[in-house]
């Protein structure tokens, strides 16, 4: 047979479904069992293979598990490897086997793009030429003719392909109406191409080996990108199993993530893989060869028969019990009985209720008397309930299914307990013909014409209905019709339930069936098992126990084994069939076939049992033959950029003010406080407008174009700057002073939404030349009382409404709102009181009681009066009291003609000292007409200021003379006030006032602009001689209270100013006396006001 193949045959069983090129080494899973065998070639033979040049698909042979079918291993032959072992799947040697050649097209696709957005106008695709790519393979080792294809290296010839810049291209191109020209043009993946598709199994992809091999056959793993599918070729063209695996440098590389993925592989296909550009397929073609060696048994046996001759079929009914009774047998209360009464009679058409009924009168006559139908659901449930009918109301139908309606409620019943179609069929099978038997029995009634009554519902003494005729016969034929409606029942059986059982022998019989069934079954004439019939109905759940057996033919015994086994034992065989077992991991085989021959005659037989046991190892060889690149599905690009010829419309469709702006004119102060309520000069004046054209391509309106136009309006703000305003808040007048800084010009062009224009202005104030002239006046009245106070006779007026000075008071204004106020005071001859002359030494009333003078009445709250007889006259009225006793006898009183002198202590402010002041008078000179004979000078005095930055003054103004030294407060020293710290002594001016400038500690900014210091009046000592009666402690002197408040103009409207400088003279009047009363008083006004040196107190 030659040395590459040596055949031993055996009678080996074919194996179906074995197609597999490569060697399948796994596990598949089936629903039956498959015999064990060994198959090769499609015949019962094994090859073995010596030479691994080229091993033809005819070695292959394929194990299956005997235990576990499931369990198999296909290899391409089965080896003798003493001299030779093969080492690769594939090998590329010799000379090609053959060549394959991959066709593509070079198909490029034109796109015509709107230029800047890519918008796409049209598309078309353009044939730009063919091209091939030829590759060599092999076809050589282990199962070689059906083996995948081992490549080499590929040409690629792209002669053919013609591909530029101007494929496809148009100058102009027009589009829905739309003109575009030609911009400019650029070619996409160039050197692209669309492949023809390879077929792996399901998967259809462009695929190409190009650049994938060298001229050795070796793969150039250089150029494996991406994913890579690691795919056995089963057989030519046919794939199983893959693995992926990245970053694949060497066949060992391969190989090893082959093998180490086989856990998790899956079959290479739509569902498991999706191919991508830029991926890479690796065929794997796997090698496998079995060697063993082994034995074979074989045992002989003999046997004997017999012939056993044909059985009929057996059935028998072993019992029949009876469960349980239903008791529900139709009753047909029908029956001749005797008839008496008044009977409504139906008429013609054998129906009640119809206007064609009658009455009937019984006399005892024998007719056939229907009384009611018995109610089932009173005992069976399971059947709807039959409700009562009124005979007398009642069509002739409705009272024949009332008679049927017991045997209507037996076949619910059985409906109930169906459990299939064919015993639900059935059972309406006998409602139909209960149906047809009441339609007969109708059509009988009245083809035979006889007739009925039914008893009247409210008639005791009648019940039930009457069918009545002259021809007895008649009656009873239509009795047996009614009645016969139960017949539909006879022999109706349901199956409940079903048990069978197989019995080895009952009675002679072997094998025999055992069933037991529950039934419901209804019987007209009840039998038993034996057919004895008991003439009487039955209606029950009943088992049933039976035993069957099918009829057998003629057949001969089974075989007897009658002489010993022999047995004889031959080594260096190959097992052919039989029992294969396959180790866990399908390294090992063993085969074990236990083949039967027999030889038998008609009672005698032979088995001959052949067992040959052989054990295989199983080899693999794996190589990676060729690598495709996974191609994309498209070919070259070629854009071509055009723009759109359009035109615009000639006027706008639309113009909008897009920007618009507002002038606005402030007033401010210095201090950038608002002054009076913004003015408008331009309000929304638009800048900037869009206006909207329409634009075309040719006819067609293709969009709109925005033109943006800025306007430039001149805005002037001068007609809104006054050269005099009047404050919002404070009403102060303000002149303008200039444009604040930072400010906006006044004229100019508006560009932006919010312009504002500033104007500062300075505070203003004048002092109105007219004064306000206000008289001070005073009076002097004289009272008389008694000891306890009560008047004994009408006061007496010593001065009326005198004028004692004339206040001239000038308003200083900021607009017409008053800022502050000055005063000059005019004082006229000073007035004086003395209210001596009108001391009464003696008072007799009209009753002609009579009083003596007692004394001077003390300060009183009850009078309001002084205790001073002569004095400088007040505001107001001064009040002296003369108090008198009661004198039962007449008294005589020397008083003193000349008053004594007082000399005025030093006025240091307070309340007045309840003694009478002391004044040190100086001589007086002058004449007894009152006249001086030298002028009165009065001494100047020094006006002290103490004010913050503003004007505000921080504490009353003091006045001083400047010979007066050692005070705390002298004209010149600031001294200090708390929370502010000094600034500045402004030197006497004009008007003998010094002032002296603090600030405030903490810088704080006033709410409204207050004048400059140089337009604050100044106010003059303006001292009140005090109404209160002088105290007898000396007055303390209070210290100034620093003014923490901002000072507000709302309350400068009484600030006084006194000059000081003036001198007064006194002109030359009065006697001595007078000028002595006079330069007292004179000397107590001016020592109130300050204008006075004061003296010292004589001692006593």
């Amino acid at each position: 047979m030659g040395n590459n193949i040596i055949q031993k045959k055996y009678s080996l069983r074919k194996f179906k479904g074995i197609g597999l090129a490569s060697a399948v080494i796994g596990l598949f899973f089936a629903n039956q069992a498959v015999y064990a065998n060994v198959t090769a070639d499609g015949k019962d033979e094994t090859t073995i293979v010596g030479q691994f040049d080229k091993v033809s698909s005819s070695a292959k042979t394929t194990f299956t598990d005997d235990q576990n079918p499931t369990k198999k291993v296909t290899v391409d032959a089965v080896a003798d490897i003493r001299y030779k072992k093969p080492t690769k799947a594939n090998q590329n040697t010799g000379d090609a086997d053959g060549t394959d050649v991959l066709n593509f097209t070079s198909k490029a696709t034109v796109n015509y793009l709107v230029d800047k957005t890519n918008e796409v106008i049209k598309t078309k695709e353009v044939d730009t030429g063919t091209g091939t790519i030829t590759t060599s393979f092999d076809k050589k080792g282990l199962d070689s003719d059906a083996d995948g294809k081992d490549y080499r290296d590929s040409i690629v010839n792209k002669d053919n392909v013609t591909l530029s810049i101007a494929t496809g291209s148009e100058d102009v191109i027009t589009s829905n109406g739309k003109e575009y020209r030609l911009v400019r043009s650029e070619v996409v993946d160039k050197d692209k191409a669309t492949y023809e598709k390879t077929k792996f199994n399901d998967i259809e992809a462009p695929v190409s080996p190009e650049g994938m091999h060298n001229n050795l056959g070796e793969i150039n793993y250089g150029k494996i990108t991406g994913k890579v599918y690691l795919v056995e070729e089963t057989t030519d063209g046919k794939y199983g199993k893959f693995v992926e695996a990245t970053n694949i440098k060497s066949d060992e590389e391969a190989v090893n993530a082959w093998k180490n993925g086989q856990a998790t592989a899956k079959e290479f296909s739509k569902a498991n893989v999706t191919l991508k550009e830029g991926d890479t397929v690796l065929v794997m073609d796997r090698d496998t060869y079995a060697h063993g060696s082994g034995t074979r048994t074989v045992n002989t046996n003999n046997y004997r028969r017999e012939k056993v001759p044909a059985t009929p079929e057996f059935d028998k009914v072993e019992s029949s019990e009876e469960i349980k009774d239903v008791n529900a047998y139709p009753s047909y209360a029908l029956d001749n009985e005797t008839v008496s009464g008044n009977y409504v009679a139906a008429g013609a058409d054998h129906n009640f209720g119809t206007s064609d009924d009658g009455e009937v009168t019984f006399n005892g006559e024998q007719y056939l008397l229907y009384r009611y139908a018995r109610k089932l659901e009173n005992s069976l449930p399971e059947v709807k309930d039959t409700p009562e009918l009124d005979f007398s109301k009642s069509s002739l139908n409705e009272i024949m299914r009332y008679m049927q309606s017991e045997v209507f409620g037996v076949l619910e019943y059985f409906d109930y307990y169906a459990k299939t179609d064919a015993e639900r069929q059935l059972i309406q099978e006998r409602r139909t013909k209960l149906e047809q038997n009441i339609a007969d029995t109708i059509q009988m009634i009245k083809n035979e014409n006889i007739s009925m009554a039914a008893a009247k519902p409210d008639d005791r003494y009648t019940t039930g209905l009457v069918f009545y005729s002259p021809d007895r016969e008649k009656l009873t034929a239509i009795k047996k019709q009614i009645e016969s409606g139960e017949k539909v029942l006879d022999e109706l059986r349901l199956t409940l339930k079903t048990d069978e059982e197989n019995v080895e022998q009952y009675e002679n019989k072997k094998d025999v069936k055992k069933i037991t069934k529950e039934i419901l079954l209804y019987e007209l004439n009840h039998k038993d098992i034996y057919g004895r019939h008991y003439g009487y109905p039955r209606f029950s759940y009943r088992t049933v126990v039976s035993y069957h057996k099918d009829a057998e033919s003629e057949h001969y015994s089974d075989w007897e084994k009658v002489y010993p086994e022999v047995e004889t034992r031959e080594d260096s065989v190959y097992a052919n069939k039989g029992v294969v077992t396959i180790s866990d991991d399908l390294s090992k085989i063993k085969v074990v076939n236990a083949e039967s021959t027999t030889k038998e005659t008609e009672f005698t037989k032979q088995d001959v049992t052949t067992r040959e046991e052989t054990d295989y190892v199983v080899k693999e060889i794996i190589t990676p033959v060729r690598a495709y690149k996974v191609m994309g599905e498209n070919g070259p690009v070629v854009n071509h950029y055009y723009k759109m010829v359009t035109r615009r419309s000639e006027n706008p469709t639309h113009t909008e003010n897009t920007k618009v702006g507002t002038v606005t004119v402030q007033y401010v102060s210095s201090s950038g406080e608002k002054l009076k309520a913004d003015e408008t000069v331009e309000l929304n004046t638009p800048y900037e407008v869009t206006k909207t054209y329409d634009v075309f391509s040719g006819t067609t309106k293709v969009g709109e174009e925005n033109v943006v136009e800025t306007l430039n309006p001149i805005y002037d703000a001068i007609p809104k700057r006054f050269n005099t305003i009047i404050g919002d808040k404070t009403g102060f007048a303000y002149e303008f002073e200039a444009i604040a800084y930072g400010s906006a010009p006044e004229r100019s062009t508006i560009d932006k939404p919010q312009t504002i224009v500033s104007y500062v202005y300075r505070f203003v104030s004048k002092e109105d030349p007219t004064p306000v002239k206000k008289e001070v006046k005073g009076s002097v009245i004289v009272k008389y009382v008694d000891a306890e106070g009560n008047e004994i006779k009408s006061e007496e007026i010593v001065k009326q409404d005198a004028v004692i000075k004339t206040i001239y008071t000038y308003f200083t204004k900021s607009g017409d709102k008053v800022i502050s106020t000055r005063e000059r005071v005019n004082y006229e001859l000073l007035p004086f009181y003395n209210t001596q002359d009108k001391r009464l030494n003696e008072i007799t009333t009209e009753d002609g009681k009579k009083y003596k003078y007692q004394g001077i009445y003390p300060v009183s709250e009850k009078f309001h009066n002084v205790i001073a007889e002569n004095g400088i006259l007040e505001e107001g009225t001064t009040t002296v009291v003369y108090q008198y006793v009661l004198e039962p006898k007449k008294v005589e009183w020397a008083v003193s003609e000349k008053p004594p002198i007082l000399e005025v202590p030093e006025f240091k402010g307070g309340v007045a000292s309840e003694q009478p002041p002391v004044l040190g008078v100086p001589e007086f000179n002058g004449s007894v007409n009152g006249e001086l004979d030298e002028p009165l000078t009065l001494p100047q005095l020094i006006i002290t200021k103490w004010v913050d930055e503003y004007g505000n003054e921080l504490k009353p103004t003091d006045a001083k003379k400047p010979s007066v030294e050692g005070e705390a407060n002298e004209a010149f020293e600031p001294g200090t006030i708390e929370g502010y710290e000094f600034v500045e002594t402004i030197p006497v001016d004009a008007n003998g006032i010094v002032t002296h400038v603090f600030k405030k500690k903490q810088a704080y900014k006033p709410e409204e602009p207050k004048p400059e210091p140089k337009q604050e009046p100044t106010p003059e000592p303006k001292p009140e001689p005090k109404k209160e009666e002088p105290r007898k402690e000396e007055p303390k002197k209070e210290e100034p209270k620093t003014n923490n408040v901002t000072p507000s103009n709302e309350g400068n409207e009484h600030q006084t100013s006194v000059p000081t400088k003036k001198v007064e003279e006194l002109p030359q009047t009065g006697t001595g006396q007078e000028l002595a009363i006079f330069g007292a008083a004179a000397s107590s006004i001016l020592a109130g006001l300050g204008l006075v040196i004061p003296g010292k107190q004589k001692k006593e």
